[in-house]
């Protein structure tokens, strides 16, 4: 899993805040069109994509549709040099996270920076070492709460963004007093936490 997607077909501004967002740690792919994105997606799952939706070769709009019906994108903000207020509340109501207008007070670095730590926090570091959950939990948790892990049938839930079934426990990096070990479930894949709804 990568942390943000940049599909900006704009050299300074993709630059920009590539540089800006890897400056700090995320992991960053910047693609100047529609085409690129698709070749990003059908390699990797992103927390989150910033989009413009003037592009050479198709629509922001139709990327954005696409990103929806494929579930690898977390959040998206849209980045435009567009004000219209009605098309920034399509773009809401249609389930972006944010739409900042290029230029404006929101869009400059700082406030860019605040708003995706906003939405999707500090980089992610799944390459941290974990451990498998299954090991987890035959080593430190009671059988009769195991199954607060589990389907009905004993098997690990798919992950909701990636559909795979692996999970590994990482541990905050904090001081680790037993019996309160404080850390996460992710996917083993993709690293989205492990939603806590098991069917």
């Amino acid at each position: 899993m990568k942390d943000i997607l940049i599909v900006e077909d704009g050299k300074t501004e993709r630059e920009r805040l590539s540089n800006l967002f890897s400056n700090e740690g995320y992991s960053v792919i910047a693609c100047e069109s529609v085409q690129q994105a698709e070749q990003s997606l059908n390699n990797d799952v992103f927390r989150l994509a910033i989009l413009d939706i003037g592009l050479s070769d198709k629509s922001g709009s139709y990327l954005f549709n696409t990103i929806k019906r494929l579930g690898k994108v977390s959040y998206i903000i849209i980045f435009t040099g567009n004000p219209s207020v009605h098309l920034k509340q399509r773009f809401l109501e249609e389930g972006a996270a944010d739409y900042i207008v290029k230029a404006s007070p929101q869009a400059q670095n700082e406030s860019f920076l605040n708003r995706v730590k906003e939405i999707i926090g500090d980089s992610q570091t799944f390459t941290a070492e974990g451990i498998p959950l299954e090991v987890f939990l035959g080593r430190h948790v009671m059988p009769s709460s195991q199954q607060l892990f589990l389907n009905m049938d004993n098997s690990f839930p798919a992950c909701k963004q990636c559909n795979g079934a692996s999970y590994k426990v990482i541990f905050s990096h904090q001081t680790q007093v037993p019996p309160d070990i404080v850390g996460q479930v992710v996917c083993s894949q993709c690293g989205r936490p492990m939603d806590p709804d098991v069917e």
